[in-house]
This record gives C-alpha cells, structure tokens and sequence, in this order.
C-alpha cells in the first residue's frame, strides 16, 4: 500500500549533526507548505521516553547487551503504531532522528549481536515500513568526539572509541547493503551545504515542483 505521506530517516555516530540537519530540514519544508513531524529515538511517545530515559541516562543499574536492543525496539514500535504510520496516512512528512539502523549499526555492528537477527526484529517492529530514503551522516570517530568534548554524555556516548569505528563502518556496510534508499553525506562539510543537498533529496522524493533550494 503506497503512503500519502513520507519518510525520512537520518543516521549516523553520535555527533555527526543528524539532528540540526533534521530540523533545518524541516523548517525548509514547513516554509514551502508541508506538514511535518519529527521524532528522536529512542522517543516520541509516552512509553518511547520513558524507555529514553533507561536505556541512556539511568547508570545506576547495567543493562545487558541483548535486553539494550529489546528496549530500542520496543519503543521503535510503539512509535510507528502510535504516531509515524497515522501521520503517513494524513499525508505528512515524517522526520526520523534514528530509526531501524541505529539498532543494527550500534547493537549489531557495536555490540557484536547478530546482525540479521536485529534486521527481523526491526522486520517485526515496524512491519517492514522503512524510509524513502535514510541519510547517513558520515564523519570520523575522531573529529564527532572533537564535538562532544565539555558535553554530559550518555550510556552510548561514552562508550570507547573502537565501539564508535564499529558502528561506522556498520553504517557503511548498511548502505552498500540497502543502495537504493541510503545517502551518503560527508559530514565535515559546511552544515548549509549539507542542508541543501538534504533538502534538495527530499523534495525530489515528494515530487515538490521546484526544486531550487536557497
């Protein structure tokens, strides 16, 4: 069943500039008359932030590789049957901070769980409903840790950094595997420049009449 509305995902290592992208984007598309959403994940739904607030800020109790994936795709689920999947059919553009591939890359490729049975999981969640197109923001794990120094980091973002080159190059490994709807962006460019590029992805996909971004 063809979707009225969109979807887009934005992937990449923490602190590669996924998320200012995401609502750049939006702002774009607002201003040229579309309906936009956005959501984080793990998040976007009452359950989804609790589990949010588990999986990366209590340290207090450890959390055991497989029950980590578990928790990310619980609450991927309950946000596509509570928000993404009724917003496609009114016709909206759905902006993902992380979706399917942030579990496959951080858990499968970091934490060295098996990759396809992750797939199935994600498979399961979310009813095989992936995006139009997902853009990977690649950077160096050295130049995103350059980012996040002086910043408070998560149970993810503190991790060493052999786990960050893992999930890179899962990531890399994901879109060669799925070509045909991944992006990828050098991440080190000027983030205006990246932003066009997006945007320009974008409304080829909604089949918006011009083109020119600004």
């Amino acid at each position: 069943m063809k979707e009225k509305g969109s979807l887009f995902s934005f992937e990449g290592i923490d602190g590669c500039g996924k998320t200012t992208q995401i609502y750049g984007i939006r702002d774009d598309l607002l201003e040229l008359g579309y309906r936009v959403e956005v959501f984080r994940e793990p998040g976007g739904t009452a359950l989804g932030e609790e589990l949010r607030r588990i999986v990366l800020h209590r340290k207090d109790f450890p959390i055991c590789e497989r029950a980590e994936v578990l928790l990310y795709v619980t609450s991927r689920a309950q946000l596509v049957r509570e928000k993404v999947f009724p917003l496609l059919e009114q016709g909206t553009i759905v902006l993902l901070d992380r979706y399917a591939d942030s579990s496959v890359a951080y858990q499968g490729y970091g934490r060295h769980l098996p990759v396809e049975e992750i797939i199935r999981l994600n498979d399961f969640a979310i009813e095989k409903r992936y995006p139009c197109k997902t853009f990977f923001i690649d950077i160096s794990v050295e130049e995103a840790e350059s980012r996040l120094s002086g910043k408070e980091k998560d149970r993810l973002e503190g991790e060493e950094q052999e786990f960050f080159h893992r999930i890179r190059l899962g990531y890399l490994a994901l879109a060669k595997r799925f070509s045909d709807r991944f992006v990828i962006l050098d991440g080190e460019q000027p983030p205006d420049v990246l932003r066009k590029i997006i945007l320009r992805s974008v409304l080829e996909v909604v089949g918006h009449p011009k083109l020119e971004t600004r």
